[in-house]
């Protein structure tokens, strides 16, 4: 019965996060690509050694609108279905909505960031001056085993974002 609405839903909302996600990303690569140097493969990570005090404002200056169209994304998605629901949203749902949303990003950054444009198309502006033609650039395997932990590790902020949208009985 919920089935096509959540889908829908969950497709809708997820690509809307993910275009987000996606606009800060590019433009922090386009910026400055030593912000994401801690998620380069090893061989990359030892040449070009620890972020500057720049990079770490950088980092940080393009972490906070990053984590708060994730996680504000995902919380809004839940309001919304919420509504959409009457106001009745079970805990159940709220979790897989947000776990949906939250693994939506996770493939759409692995198979579109990562593995298409990173490894495959290769921009120039996303390679970290003096790491050119490394091998990790073309390392498709690092970059799966790297997210993987990912999956596991969803799970906690789907409860706390479920706990807080999920609708309370009354007694």
């Amino acid at each position: 019965m919920l089935k096509k609405p959540f889908v829908q839903h969950l497709l809708k909302n997820g690509s809307l996060i993910n275009s987000g996600l996606a606009a800060v990303i590019f433009s922090s690569l386009y910026v400055n690509p030593m912000i994401w140097a801690q998620d380069a493969p090893p061989d990359i990570r030892e040449k070009v050694g620890p972020k500057d005090k720049k990079t770490k404002w950088q980092t940080m200056l393009f972490g906070i609108p990053f984590m708060l169209i994730l996680f504000g994304g995902v919380v809004r998605s839940n309001q919304q279905l919420k509504c959409q629901l009457g106001g009745n949203l079970p805990f159940k749902l709220a979790f897989w909505q947000a776990y949906g949303l939250l693994l939506y990003f996770w493939l759409f950054d692995l198979v579109i960031v990562d593995w298409l444009c990173l490894v495959t198309l290769k921009p120039k502006f996303a390679i970290i001056p003096g790491t050119e033609g490394m091998a990790g650039y073309d390392d498709y395997a690092f970059h799966l085993r790297a997210s993987w932990p990912a999956l596991p590790g969803m799970i906690i902020p789907a409860l706390i974002i479920a706990l807080f949208t999920a609708s309370r009985k009354s007694s």
